[in-house]
């Protein structure tokens, strides 16, 4: 995707939240350009839309995720699209409801649920996230995964 469309997905989202939480501006990181926290945030309110094409966006095409559930890190735009669609088709009414956000410069770390009524339940998750240049360049996802084996 270009920069370009990324940063006009990535503002629209900013506002969006902006406007949902009350606040008029979106917070600026030191650099001049959208917060740390505001991309993870509005990453956070395209997983609610389940806007696959959305959150992908707000990775960089070299970006490392990994959770507790998987055998190992995966790497690149394709496996983050391929992890939130596994996602949204295990659990179509999923929800994210974040508690906390705690930043420290390009580093975002992030208390939150994961909830599906039709499925009846709630997992906390701890969430780490690394963004430069406005996008995610890594996500780790902590939670009690129930002992199920690892995904690959």
């Amino acid at each position: 995707m270009r920069k370009s469309v990324h940063d006009s997905v990535l503002w629209a989202a900013v506002l969006v939240l902006g406007a949902m939480s009350g606040s008029a501006m979106a917070t600026e990181d030191p650099g001049g350009g959208v917060s740390p926290r505001d991309v993870v945030a509005a990453k956070f309110a395209a997983a609610n839309r389940h806007s696959v094409e959305e959150v992908v966006a707000f990775y960089a095409p070299d970006a490392v995720v990994n959770a507790s559930d998987f055998c190992a890190p995966r790497q690149g735009r394709a496996e983050v699209e391929r992890t939130y669609r596994g996602i949204f088709s295990f659990v179509p009414d999923a929800v994210v409801e974040v508690q906390e956000y705690l930043v420290q410069g390009d580093r975002v770390a992030v208390r939150l649920t994961v909830s599906s009524a039709s499925l009846g339940f709630s997992v906390p998750i701890m969430n780490f996230f690394t963004v430069r240049d406005g996008l995610i360049t890594s996500d780790e996802g902590r939670f009690d995964n129930g002992g199920r084996p690892c995904t690959p």
